[in-house]
Parts: C-alpha cells; sequence; structure tokens
C-alpha cells in the first residue's frame, strides 16, 4: 500500500509539471504583442471582417499614421495588386487617376484584358526603389509569378499620389 502512494504521488507531481510546462509555454508563444507592424496589419484585417466601412476607415487610417512615409506608399501600391492578384478589378480599376483612366483605359473592361495580359497569376512584388518629386511617389517593382517559373519578371513604375491618410491615386506606365 505504501509503494501505491508513493507511484500516485509521483504521477502527481509529473502531472503537475507538465502541466506548468504547458502554461509557460502557451504564454510565451501565442502571446498577443501589437508593437508590430505585422500584428497591426493583421490585427486591421480580423477587424475589417466585424467592423463597419466607418470603423474600418479609421482604423486603416490609424494604421497608416504609424507607418513610415515609404511604408506608407508601399502600403498602397500593395492594395492595388492586391486587388490585382485576387482579380478584383474594379476595386484595382477605382483606384487609378481619372486622367490616367481616361488616357489609357477607358472602360473598366480595357483595364481588365491589360491586367489579364500583363500581370502574373500570383503576384509576389519585389520594391526596388522609391523616389519622392514634390507630392507623388514613383514605387520601382518587380512582380513575379510565385507558382508560374516560366513567367519572366517585369518590373513596372507604379507613381502614386498622396491627398490624405488612404486618399490616394495611381498610375503606372503601360506597355
Amino acid at each position: 500500500m505504501d509503494k501505491r502512494i508513493k507511484i500516485i504521488i509521483v504521477v502527481i507531481v509529473i502531472l503537475i509539471l507538465l502541466a506548468l510546462n504547458l502554461m509557460v509555454f502557451i504564454n510565451n508563444n501565442f502571446k498577443s504583442d501589437d508593437s508590430g507592424e505585422e500584428n497591426k496589419i493583421v490585427n486591421t484585417i480580423v477587424e475589417h471582417n466585424i467592423a463597419t466601412e466607418e470603423e474600418t476607415e479609421q482604423s486603416r487610417k490609424e494604421m497608416l499614421n504609424g507607418y513610415t512615409e515609404a511604408t506608407r506608399i508601399k502600403s498602397y501600391v500593395g492594395q492595388y495588386l492586391s486587388y490585382v492578384d485576387s482579380k478584383d478589378y474594379e476595386s484595382a480599376y477605382n483606384l487609378l487617376y481619372d486622367e490616367f483612366k481616361n488616357t489609357y483605359f477607358k472602360t473598366l473592361e480595357e483595364f481588365v484584358t491589360y491586367a489579364e495580359n500583363k500581370y502574373p497569376d500570383e503576384i509576389f512584388a519585389e520594391y526596388t526603389n522609391m523616389e519622392r518629386e514634390g507630392t507623388i511617389y514613383i514605387v520601382t517593382v518587380k512582380l513575379k509569378d510565385t507558382l508560374n517559373k516560366d513567367f519572366a519578371q517585369i518590373e513596372q513604375n507604379i507613381v502614386v499620389k498622396e491627398n490624405d491618410l488612404n486618399d490616394f491615386v495611381l498610375s503606372f506606365e503601360v506597355e
């Protein structure tokens, strides 16, 4: 009987130690830290799914306000490329500067044709250069297809004019 009690006590101690280790592991590996830019982006995406448009707009402005100038402009280009990548051509088209649209893509259908022929199916963007000229920014991106190795990468200059936080228009060199 004495031997059984010792075994039970040892098993209980082992279980307690395992539970403590599990709690330490969970606290260290799944702790929420809102200080990083990536966490802010993920939080904004999650909030977008449950927030109203007005709340989402305000949340995005707060997020953009915390970015550096370069990161903010790259996020605008990223938003445009994300729309193209997800085949949300209407949203991408709506980001284009009106005079640019009137010159190159008078209709959404013209833009869709261009985008389907020009851009890769799965876009990977590498930002290689950024210049500021007055109130506009010129961002050079190399676009690659992550799944199609036969796709020759393209380089494109995308021009961003920021009017205010999250209020911008784009144009780009059309080839």
